[in-house]
């Protein structure tokens, strides 16, 4: 049995990638990892569950890969471990078991190898026995082949692999989907020992097998309706709040903006206030000018009564326009600014005589500053004074 056994060519192939529409099994995601094909799982838990009153044995045709420096076991197939005995109440493999089992390789699985063995043992659950050690030990020599245990009344099963020379439970594995004609084709020609199924019973088998993988398939798709619609709810939730948020910024600046145009509405409020006070207050000063103008010329009559009339400003201008004062000095044009200001008590005549000792620039001073009567200047006002 070992010499066949050497012979069946045991090696490590690399894989770029693992297989892709899988379902786990309890927790199978660190280190060395188990993949079972659907058919395989599928034949094995049949095979187990026709027999509840007694163990019995398969054997897990695959390969073994390494991937990312782990080592993946794929089983691709499985097959009956006919010619089994009784020993002491265990059953045993037997070398006819295994010239049984290298035959159905080369028939149905040329090319593969036995990476592990079926065990069931109803009623007992998953528990390895010192039995299982010693008889895994003598039949299968490397560390990287497996026990499968499965309890069909108890519905448990689980994997052993060898860690640090021991047996060990695996946390979880691996069920993929994929074509697999071998299994397909041994289980068609291979069927059970309790009962022979005709070509119906196959056609039902395979329904079953695809309403499984159909029910599994929704089940994946519920599952991600499920995430797609909790990610939905909570990117509505999302926006929702920024919409919120804007709003109450919106709120906020509308409240700003209303503020603004009121503080608009009452500074101009105040400015068109202060404007009508400033052109009030300029015309009392240009009436100012013009009464203390008028008490400063006299009547015609010589009187001087203190009191403006508009015969005693016509008879001021009249007398200023035919009365030249005689000039006393020569004015230096360096001398002269370029405005004046004007005072209480100031007109064009006085500005004249002050700057030019001659009234003869009183036009010019007009002119200059865009004066229409001579007489009606206000004080503050800014006078633009020509050079001679």
């Amino acid at each position: 049995m070992n010499e066949n056994y050497k012979n069946n060519k045991l090696y490590l192939e690399g894989l770029e990638s693992l297989p892709k529409n899988v379902r786990q099994i309890g927790d199978a995601r660190e280190g060395n990892r188990i993949y079972m094909e659907d058919y395989v799982y599928s034949y094995l838990h049949q095979f187990a569950a026709e027999e509840t009153s007694s163990e019995q044995i398969a054997f897990l045709i695959g390969k073994y890969y390494t991937y990312k420096g782990d080592v993946i076991v794929i089983i691709d197939g499985a097959i009956q471990g006919d010619y089994a005995e009784k020993v002491n109440g265990d059953l045993c493999i037997t070398e006819r078991t295994w010239y049984h089992v290298y035959e159905k390789i080369r028939k149905y699985f040329e090319d593969y190898s036995v990476v592990g063995w079926m065990y069931t043992q109803p009623g007992y659950g998953i528990l390895l026995t010192s039995f299982l050690k010693e008889h895994h030990n003598k039949n299968f020599i490397d560390d990287k082949q497996v026990l499968y245990i499965v309890d069909p009344l108890e519905k448990e099963d689980s994997f052993f692999a060898y860690e640090n020379g021991e047996l060990v439970e695996k946390k979880g594995y691996y069920i993929y989907y994929d074509k697999n004609p071998s299994m397909h084709n041994y289980m068609l020609e291979n069927k059970t020992k309790k009962e022979e199924k005709n070509e119906q019973d196959i056609d039902e088998d395979n329904d079953i097998i695809k309403t499984f993988r159909k029910k599994e398939q929704q089940r994946k798709d519920d599952i991600y309706q499920k995430k797609f619609i909790n990610m939905l709810s909570i990117l509505c939730g999302g926006l929702v709040l920024i919409c919120l948020v804007m709003g109450i910024g919106l709120l906020n600046n509308i409240e700003k903006l209303n503020d603004l145009q009121v503080a608009m509405k009452t500074m101009t409020e105040k400015y068109n206030n202060i404007k009508k006070e400033v052109i009030d207050l300029e015309n009392e000063n240009s009436i100012m000018v013009n009464n203390e103008l008028g008490a400063q010329i006299p009547d015609v009559n010589g009187n001087n009564d203190g009191q403006t009339s508009k015969s005693g400003l016509e008879s001021e201008e009249k007398h200023t326009e035919t009365i030249t004062p005689p000039k006393t000095q020569t004015i230096n044009p360096e001398d002269i600014p370029t405005s004046y200001t004007v005072r209480i008590g100031d007109s064009l005549n006085t500005i004249s005589e002050k700057f030019y000792n001659t009234l003869d620039m009183v036009p010019t001073i007009q002119k200059l500053n865009d004066i229409s009567n001579k007489h009606k200047i206000y004080v503050g006002q800014e006078i633009k004074l020509p050079k001679p």
